[in-house]
């Protein structure tokens, strides 16, 4: 039953039943129905703890309307206990600290515990399983719904000073109460006295509070107060470190996005707090509130703490705070009990809690008090002899004008982190450069460092401006700064502008008085890079080699294996594959025995040296040394070469057939897209996304594919440099993957320079002869199949290549196969399987496979194909190629529909059926001898034991079986590998 009950303002109403009771602070009258008392607790439920829905199921603020319950029966307290559908994982330690202060709460000791994390550190889970634990304690146990799910609501926040009244009533009978209380960082301000009330009952008897908030959602007043109780040793803060990734998802499991929720848990939460857009209360004012009643002695430690901005000794932060030590230990007596200051390892050592209290009792010192303490600092740290980027960080805070050491000071550490720290480096700079005067000493060096950090952190155009500003500003007749015009050619080529820089490297070559300096091993490699470009292999291979010379003879390592890789490139260019090889390999030795800290020194080694990897066709070498070089880049904030990187690294991905991890790495490219002011290295990301998302084939790929390459065809325009055309050839072959051969022939050949391909290097032809190939045989075209695959046997004569051998063996393997030589095409198919997979090439593999089995199945040859299609769907599986999956299923449904007729010639081995198979296209035995490089004598041979085994005594005899044996429509010939794309 129910009835009309009036509630004065500040007085309690609620309603009693056996499952809960609610309590409604308000000034309304209203309906609340009457139920019996609860027998468990002798007729009274106690109802001191007012909490506020959750963040579950949150009321209007104006209702203030609060629900508290009691929890029902559940099991005992241990790891892995089901709560409704919630399960305890991952919290071992924490369980184990619960269940000691629930029993010392069934011994008559209160306490107040504080569970602070952010969602997915189970928190709520954690409070659940201990109010299930009590229960089986016959403890009155009080909580408030906040939106958990299963049989017991989720607890929820508040109190207020009737409640905490209550509880205190219970502890003079000596009646034993846990208080949970979830989401406290919701509570209202004018809720907080109650709360500390409430905190404090814990130290009259046996009541146990359990809190759990989110440290940076709280309140600066609610911060305050917690932070009164910690440093009345009332309150106990336990800080909740994230669950393993397996665990968060139990913690989660109703919510979609677990997954995502361990990714922000993981994260520096406070400062997480402060940016992200979805926070709406800023982290900065909870620290605040903890900060508030600090002693003066505890406000001056946390002060020098957050200036010092590193772990510190106590004695140390005497000495910068200006306190003595005694009034130091207490300071940090207090600062440590108030979860501000942590040890860290090792144990003599202390630090803030979190960057975020640094950063908000940093930016909140007065200017004066900051300068102060952070000359201070430097003067403390220079007496204990110190490195100098200890030094450093105070000195560019405070640096005094007249003080001509803080200007070596950090002139000296820019040298050392300008390439583990280019950003911390420019700010170094930035606060030596006011102090010098142009002409004075480093005043030119500090210029030269600024412009190499903008490199280092892709800022070339702003680098290029203070070099040519540098330039300008030189005296006439003053010699030329070759450091400076290295790296202005370095700046250049990055921007694209491949003549201007090797105008100035040349120029700054011309300049050196010495040749055998580091510079002139930079130079050297500039003027290779720039001969390269212009495809003068012999040149390029001259420059690189003397910069490797001089980088060995001055014990640059990772100097001498980036010259060393530019000149393994050479070398392939000019047909000297042994050398590259062995050259290649040298350079991966120096990089893969060198430090990340000397591999810093020039990440463009380790681009190079991936880059030159792939083009021998040593993709998981390459892919190794790229990935290195892009962890490399992220870690240290040398975003100049990431770009490039991750492009070449993606293109390896991409023909390794790890087409996942290939688009993750051009997911990473597109947010350097804009800052990258290279139209080279644009148009390359997208035609490789293009053609990675074409073989993934997901909904929506095909059309992104599309405008993707159409999108770098567009960039490259008729720009005839050696990177235009490339992104132009590959844009015919995607024309060709979607099925419009006539035009791919017609953009294929415009972008090559015509039929003997003149734009494209001899390295290159084999792999467009063999699309050329596959347009021509999918138009019937015999004769231009045959000089397409000729075209590329001849390039591999003149230059061989393992890693282009399966183009050119694929597109003999269709010249043979539209011939009507299946067998022949057979061959062929199988040794560019081979070749393709010692390159490591899984989708071309895989591609070959589907074709040698699509000819096979047209020439009525069921042989083999099974194993083949087999072989292709474990790759197109591998590879995550739908597109790849679905053409392997197409060709099973073709074999299992094959006709079972007998096959005359399947009693033949293979050299016979190939020797049959050649003297039916009207071969004479010499011929055939001559083809297959065999004597005469032996094909006699062969050819006398396929007439018996076949009945037959003259060659028109055998020519018939084995014509019936393939019979290959020639007006027919089989589409492409993989199928036409879907519209």
């Amino acid at each position: 039953m129910s009835s009309d009950v009036p509630v004065g303002s500040g007085h309690l109403s609620h309603r009693i039943s056996t499952r809960r009771v609610t309590t409604v602070l308000s000034g309304d009258t209203l309906k609340i129905p009457l139920m019996a008392d609860d027998p468990q607790n002798g007729g009274l439920l106690p109802d001191g703890v007012l909490v506020p829905a959750g963040r579950h199921g949150a009321r209007p603020a104006e209702a203030r309307q609060f629900v508290l319950s009691e929890v029902g029966g559940l099991g005992p307290l241990s790891h892995g206990v089901e709560v409704g559908d919630r399960r305890l994982s991952g919290r071992d330690v924490e369980v184990a600290a619960l269940r000691a202060a629930l029993t010392g709460l069934q011994e008559g000791m209160g306490r107040a515990i504080a569970l602070v994390g952010e969602p997915g550190f189970g928190k709520s889970t954690l409070l659940w399983t201990a109010a299930a634990y009590v229960r089986t304690m016959e403890v009155a146990v009080l909580t408030a719904p906040g939106g958990g799910a299963g049989p017991v609501p989720a607890p929820s926040a508040g109190a207020d000073a009737e409640g905490a009244g209550r509880v205190a009533a219970h502890t003079t009978r000596s009646a034993a109460v846990l208080a949970v209380m979830d989401d406290l960082h919701q509570l209202s301000a004018d809720q907080i006295e109650d709360l500390e009330k409430l905190i404090a009952a814990t130290a009259a008897g046996p009541v146990l509070c359990l809190l759990a908030y989110r440290r940076s959602r709280l309140s600066p007043a609610l911060a305050a107060g917690l932070s009164r109780a910690v440093s009345a040793g009332l309150l106990e803060v336990w800080d909740l470190t994230p669950l393993p990734q397996e665990h968060t998802r139990d913690v989660l499991d109703d919510h979609a996005n677990a997954d995502e929720g361990h990714r922000e848990a993981t994260g520096d939460m406070d400062l997480d707090a402060a940016v992200a857009p979805r926070r709406s209360i800023d982290a900065g004012t909870a620290i605040l509130g903890e900060l508030v009643g600090l002693d003066p002695g505890a406000l001056t430690a946390v002060q020098a703490a957050a200036v010092l901005g590193e772990p510190f000794h106590p004695e140390l932060l005497a000495a910068v705070a200006g306190l003595e030590m005694p009034e130091t230990m207490a300071a940090l007596d207090t600062l440590i009990r108030l979860d501000l200051v942590r040890p860290t390892e090792p144990a003599t050592q202390l630090e803030l809690r979190q960057q975020a209290v640094q950063e908000v009792v940093y930016q909140r010192l007065e200017f004066s008090r900051r300068v102060a303490l952070h000359r201070r600092a430097e003067r403390v740290l220079a007496e204990q002899g110190a490195p100098i980027a200890r030094r450093a960080h105070h000195v560019a805070r405070a640096a005094d004008p007249h003080r001509p050491d803080h200007i070596t000071t950090l002139i000296a550490a820019t040298r050392g982190v300008l390439y583990a720290k280019p950003a911390l480096a420019a700010e170094y700079l930035h606060a030596a450069l006011p102090l010098l005067r142009e002409g004075q000493a480093h005043w030119h060096e500090a210029q030269v460092l600024l412009a190499r950090t903008r490199l280092l952190t892709g800022n070339a155009s702003e680098g290029r401006a203070l070099l040519d500003a540098l330039r300008s500003a030189m005296p006439g007749g003053q010699p030329i700064d070759a450091t400076a015009l290295a790296d202005s050619s370095r700046i250049e080529r990055r921007l694209g502008r491949y003549t201007e820089a090797g105008a100035i490297a040349r120029a700054g070559l011309a300049a050196l008085a010495d040749h055998d300096t580091a510079t002139a091993a930079a130079l050297h490699t500039e003027l290779a890079d720039y001969a390269y470009d212009l495809q003068d292999y012999e040149t390029s291979r001259n420059h690189a080699e003397t910069a490797a010379a001089i980088a060995h003879r001055h014990h640059d390592d990772i100097g001498e294996s980036f010259a060393l890789a530019q000149a393994a490139l050479a070398h392939l260019f000019t047909g000297d594959q042994a050398t590259a090889r062995a050259t290649t390999t040298r350079a991966a030795e120096l990089i893969d025995v060198a430090s990340d800290t000397t591999l810093l020194t020039n990440l463009e080694a380790a681009f190079q040296l991936g880059m030159a990897e792939g083009m021998m066709g040593r993709l998981v070498d390459a892919e190794r040394h790229l990935t290195r070089g892009a962890a490399l880049s992220r870690s240290t904030g040398q975003t100049y070469i990431q770009p490039q990187i991750l492009t070449v690294l993606a293109n390896t991905q991409l023909r390794s057939g790890n087409l996942r991890r290939a688009l993750a790495t051009l997911d990473e490219t597109a947010r350097h897209i804009e800052q990258v002011g290279n139209p080279a290295t644009e148009a390359i990301i997208a035609m490789v996304r293009a053609e990675t998302l074409y073989w993934r084939d997901s909904p929506g790929d095909l059309q992104d594919a599309v405008a993707t390459a159409e999108h770098a065809a567009a960039i490259a325009g008729d720009t005839p440099t050696a990177w235009a055309v490339t992104v132009r050839c590959f844009h015919a072959e995607f024309v060709l993957l979607t099925g419009d051969t006539a035009r791919a022939r017609s953009l294929l050949l415009n972008a090559a320079g015509g039929t003997d391909l003149p734009r494209l290097t001899t390295w290159r032809k084999p792999r467009w002869c063999d699309t050329l190939a596959q347009a021509a045989f999918a138009d019937g075209d015999h004769a231009s199949v045959d000089h397409w695959a000729r075209l590329a046997e001849t390039c591999l004569e003149q230059l061989p290549s393992t890693s282009r051998q399966g183009f050119a063996l694929r597109a003999r393997m269709r010249a043979h196969a539209l011939g009507g030589a299946t067998e022949r095409a057979v061959r062929s198919a199988k040794e560019a399987i081979t070749a393709f997979s010692d390159s490591d090439e899984r989708l071309e593999v895989c591609r070959t496979l589907l074709t040698a089995a699509e000819l096979s199945l047209h020439a009525g040859r069921t042989h083999e194909v099974a194993n083949w299609l087999d072989h292709a769907g474990i790759l197109a599986d591998q590879c995550g190629s739908a597109r790849l999956t679905e053409a392997v299923v197409h060709q099973r449904d073709r074999l299992a529909a094959a006709p079972t007729v007998p096959d005359a010639s399947a009693s033949l081995t293979a050299r016979e059926r190939e020797i049959a198979d050649l003297v039916s296209t009207g071969m004479t035995n010499g011929q055939v001898a001559a083809t297959l490089v065999l004597s005469v004598r032996t094909v006699e041979t062969h050819l006398g034991q396929a007439y018996r085994k076949l009945g037959v005594s003259n060659r028109a005899s055998l020519t018939r079986i084995m014509l019936n044996s393939r019979a290959l429509p020639r007006h027919e010939p089989p589409p492409a590998p993989g199928r036409p794309a879907r519209e």
